[in-house]
């Protein structure tokens, strides 16, 4: 049996399979594969995101993100993407002015902001990392203040109760924080209510929020909401990110700067 003369429901569960090895696919390239109109298509797109096994794009459409429920310890995530984390670091370290008081909350992608500081002066620096921490003490020229209460082994990062009490008495010129998830609909996501609760304290505390992250974290959902995304002030995040995304987070009121992927 050709493509052309499948059935409806057996063309949808066809391609809602090509796009889950395939990752996304334009309205035209289903068209041509299926020999089908480009209306007929985004009928079929339509019934697939209904049943929530596809996501709708504009153009076409991509494979339904699962919640992600776990993720690699730290010292592996340094290592990922490490280039283009790199480059991140770099731009959100030019948000930063001399002086500010930030709080930098840890993650791969934060101690790349952290590792681009050095050239800074007088900042006061607010960190739940011990690997963030590890990074400003080595560069010696800034005050570095660290959260208490629970380290996490995973993360060498604090969490729990007294962090967040301690979040409570502080207030910082910017706040720059990953996540583990963010689409324009969910918002931000964490990995556990932990980690959700420690992100909303931070949130509370700063004038601006400033998000880092890879575009790999974009369209996905972890465990726990955070918080809608019109609380960032700004996205830090590479030439990946999805050019739908970008506009839907600009529609939140949200600036977005991004880097190149490669030289």
């Amino acid at each position: 049996m050709s493509n052309s003369d499948l059935l409806g429901y057996e063309r949808q569960e066809k391609i809602a399979q090509i796009l889950e090895q395939r990752g996304r696919l334009t309205v035209a390239e289903i068209s041509e594969a299926f020999e089908i109109s480009e209306a007929t298509v985004r009928r079929d797109l339509s019934a697939l995101a209904e049943r929530n096994l596809i996501r709708r794009v504009h153009g076409g459409a991509m494979r339904a993100q699962p919640v992600a429920t776990s993720e690699a310890p730290i010292m592996q995530r340094l290592e990922q993407r490490a280039d283009i984390k790199r480059r991140i670091g770099q731009a959100a370290a030019r948000l930063i002015r001399d002086g500010e008081t930030v709080l930098l909350i840890g993650g791969s992608t934060g101690t790349a902001v952290a590792r681009e500081l050095g050239t800074h002066a007088n900042l006061t620096l607010v960190t739940d990392s011990l690997i963030v921490a590890n990074e400003l003490m080595q560069q010696g020229i800034h005050k570095v203040i660290i959260l208490g209460g629970m380290i996490d082994a995973d993360e060498l990062a604090v969490r729990g109760t007294l962090a967040r009490l301690f979040l409570t008495e502080l207030q910082v010129d910017k706040v720059i924080l990953g996540t583990k998830a963010i689409s324009p609909q969910r918002g931000l996501s964490a990995e556990s209510p932990e980690e959700a609760e420690l992100f909303r304290a931070c949130i509370q505390v700063g004038q601006r929020i400033i998000l880092v992250t890879d575009s790999s974290k974009f369209h996905q959902s972890a465990l726990v909401r955070i918080a809608a995304a019109d609380v960032l002030d700004t996205v830090v995040t590479d030439a990946g990110v999805p050019a739908e995304v970008v506009e839907a987070l600009q529609e939140h009121g949200v600036s977005i700067e991004i880097v190149a992927l490669e030289d």
